[in-house]
């Protein structure tokens, strides 16, 4: 009976991170095309407010999934001496980091939403991709030019769909 809740729980907490996973990088998604259309007036009426506060609601459900997640696997055997699960530690940190910076509006918006959009994309990579037994500073070299490259591409349908140019 104990072997049986114990394979429950190893199967639970996978999920949970999952879970998580799914609605963070999804809403991250959705919150980028938000605020896209957002800049097209310059200005964020009720109606985008109320999709956006919809959206930031689901992005911390899913943070708080991950960081459940994660704490549990810290205390299965192994789980935290791998690069991968290190990586998520940090990809979720700077999320986090940067998503209270943004609510203060202490990171500015020219790099918040890329920062915020570029990170859940390389948890959703780093989580999804057969890494192995790569080190955790080779996650890190790959993090930062994935980190320009999104800008990159952020920055060109931001010009391309938000009519009003600033």
């Amino acid at each position: 009976m104990l072997q049986y809740i114990g394979n429950m729980i190893s199967a639970i907490i996978p999920l949970i991170f999952k879970l998580g996973l799914t609605f963070g990088a999804g809403s991250s998604t959705f919150a980028l095309i938000f605020y896209i259309l957002a800049l097209d007036d310059g200005v964020i009426d009720k109606s985008e407010k109320r999709f956006m506060h919809t959206v930031y609601t689901v992005l911390r459900i899913g943070m708080t999934l991950i960081i459940l997640g994660l704490a549990l696997m810290f205390f299965q055997e192994g789980a935290t001496t791998s690069s991968v699960y290190l990586m998520q530690c940090t990809l979720i940190g700077v999320i986090t980091l940067n998503a209270i910076l943004m609510t203060y509006r202490l990171m500015p918006m020219k790099y918040g939403p890329v920062l915020a959009g570029g990170s859940w994309y390389s948890l959703f990579f780093t989580t999804s991709l057969p890494f192995g037994d790569v080190e955790y500073s080779t996650l890190i070299f790959y993090y930062i030019p994935f980190l320009v490259v999104f800008y990159i591409v952020f920055s060109f349908i931001r010009r391309k769909f938000a009519y009003t140019k600033k």
